[in-house]
């Protein structure tokens, strides 16, 4: 099954139009475009809910947080965004230089944003680190070449989940969406994301 993804900038959300119950997270529209995420109290669960049921009031049904963003209690969490920059590094750089370089992009990644000045100061650290081992044609060839080359970690638009078909008895089309539990013992989905 795939699913839109909405980014509030916060929060990569995907939600749905099932019933909402008192304390679920969801989306709510107002008369002026605004659309505010929280916890749902019951005033807006009744009739006098017109003001966003009007507009929409979308239950969010799981998550991904972004820019140090909590992560909302009782909605399963999508899977971390992967990208390809970590093993560009161990590839294309000194070991000694992608392991320092890494570490700083794994930190300004917490944010989903860096800049390439950032990225020059990484490189900076990992150059002293390992300047024995490298001439200057090779520094610059990196520094400016490599990092400029950099792209802000793409945000995806959708996510396809993974579904475990039920095989047994030729039940075609039955079957469950897998999840997995994550070292913190929060509920995640499994599956892709879908990039434009």
């Amino acid at each position: 099954m795939e699913h839109k993804i909405i980014n509030t900038g916060d929060y990569l959300l995907i939600v749905d139009d099932s019933d909402i119950k008192e304390g679920d997270y969801c989306l709510m529209f107002d008369d002026y475009g605004n659309i505010f995420l929280g916890n749902t109290p019951q005033k807006y669960l009744g009739e006098s809910a017109g003001h966003f049921l009007n507009k929409g009031l979308k239950k969010v049904i799981s998550h991904l947080p972004l820019n140090n963003s909590p992560i909302l209690e009782g909605v399963i969490l999508l899977p971390p965004l992967e990208d390809e920059v970590e093993k560009k590094l161990n590839e294309n750089c000194n070991p000694k230089i992608a392991t320092i370089m890494i570490k700083g992009y794994n930190k300004a990644k917490e944010k989903y944003k860096y800049t390439e000045e950032e990225m020059k100061r990484i490189y900076e650290k990992g150059y002293s680190a390992g300047r024995n081992e490298l001439n200057s044609r090779e520094s610059d060839k990196i520094k400016y070449d490599y990092i400029q080359s950099l792209q802000q970690p793409k945000i995806p638009v959708g996510f396809k989940r993974e579904f475990l078909e039920n095989k047994l008895w030729g039940q075609k089309g039955t079957g469950v969406y897998i999840t997995t539990t994550t070292s913190q013992g929060f509920t995640q989905w499994v599956g892709e994301y879908i990039y434009d």
